[in-house]
């Protein structure tokens, strides 16, 4: 099977999400899940939080639990414009 390209994200009813475009897994927690997505790092936040299926070979991820909150994180890149150096040597 072919690694799906692209990142797509469905929330169903607040409580199933399906995911496409999933790199790697950073922390799991059933309040907490952090993702590295094509598009960036995903925290998710809930209760009851479960990783129903995960297939990293295809980067799909299925999860289950009450979601409260779905966040991309800014993604860093050093020395940048808006890092602290960036901003002092403008």
């Amino acid at each position: 099977m072919e690694k799906t390209k692209g990142h797509r994200l469905v929330l169903q009813d607040r409580g199933n999400i399906t995911i496409t475009g999933v790199v790697k897994i950073q922390t799991v927690d059933p309040k907490e899940i952090v993702l590295d997505t094509e598009q960036g790092m995903l925290n998710i936040k809930g209760e009851k939080l479960e990783i129903k299926q995960l297939d990293l070979q295809n980067g799909s991820l299925e999860i289950n639990g009450h979601v409260d909150a779905l966040v991309y994180l800014r993604q860093s890149q050093g020395g940048s414009r808006g890092s602290l150096l960036g901003k002092i040597f403008k």
